[in-house]
């Protein structure tokens, strides 16, 4: 009876996949309501929170809607360019690799 050494095969081990973020551009014809909506339907933040950040933009002339893998930030970016050019806005919606 001999006696061999089962060797497990190991697990590769994962990374997290890199994220980007939302950002939101201020401009002087999209209004706060176009701003709220987005923030509502896409990125799934109260209407408190979403006036409170049509405000931050309005400030300070941009602001991060929120940090997600790539596939899941570019349909949310897709969505919302979608819905801004059917209602006639222009506002400015950019992906950003998160450092």
């Amino acid at each position: 009876m001999s006696t061999e050494a089962i060797v497990a095969p190991s697990k590769p081990a994962l990374k997290r996949p890199p994220l980007y973020k939302v950002m939101i551009f201020d401009d002087d014809v999209s209004t706060f309501q176009c701003v709220i909506d987005l923030m509502v339907n896409y990125f799934n933040t109260s209407e408190d929170d979403a006036y409170r950040f049509a405000c931050k933009i309005n400030i300070e002339g941009n602001a991060t809607a929120g940090t997600y893998p790539k596939d899941i930030a570019e349909t949310k970016v897709k969505l919302a360019k979608d819905e801004l050019i059917s209602n006639g806005y222009p506002l400015r919606i950019e992906l950003f690799e998160s450092k």
